[in-house]
C-alpha cells in the first residue's frame, strides 16, 4: 500500500505544480528594453524596394547601381532595415536582401510593418 500512495502522492504534485505554472505560461510577456550601450547604432537606414523595382533609402529615390555604394560608405554603427513591397513575391524578396547583405559590411534586417487591428 505504501507504493501506492507514493505513487498518488507523486501524481498529486505534478498535476498541482503543473496548474500552479499554467498562470505563468498564458501570461503575455513583453519585452524587455535593453538601455543603449556606448557603441549603439548611430543611424537607422530604411531601405525600401518598391513593386516597379525603384530602391528608395529614407524616403530619397536612388537607382539600384548607386545603392551598394551608398551602403558601403556609412561610417559607424548603421542599422540597415529592408523593407519590401507587398506586392513582391517571397523569392523577389530573398534576392533583394541577399544583394543587400553582400553590398555593405553592416547587417541587414528584414523590417516588417506591424499589423493594426
Amino acid at each position: 500500500m505504501t507504493h501506492a500512495l507514493t505513487c498518488l502522492v507523486g501524481c498529486t504534485l505534478l498535476l498541482c505544480g503543473s496548474v500552479a505554472a499554467m498562470a505563468d505560461l498564458a501570461r503575455d510577456r513583453q519585452p524587455r528594453v535593453r538601455p543603449e550601450s556606448p557603441g549603439a547604432v548611430t543611424a537607422t537606414l530604411w531601405v525600401v524596394e518598391g513593386a516597379d523595382g525603384r530602391w528608395y533609402v529614407n524616403g530619397e529615390p536612388l537607382t539600384r547601381s548607386r545603392l551598394p555604394n551608398l551602403l558601403a560608405a556609412q561610417p559607424g554603427k548603421v542599422d540597415i532595415r529592408f523593407l519590401p513591397s507587398a506586392s513582391l513575391s517571397l523569392g523577389e524578396v530573398a534576392r533583394s536582401l541577399a544583394q543587400l547583405r553582400a553590398s555593405t559590411p553592416h547587417p541587414v534586417a528584414l523590417g516588417l510593418r506591424e499589423e493594426r487591428p
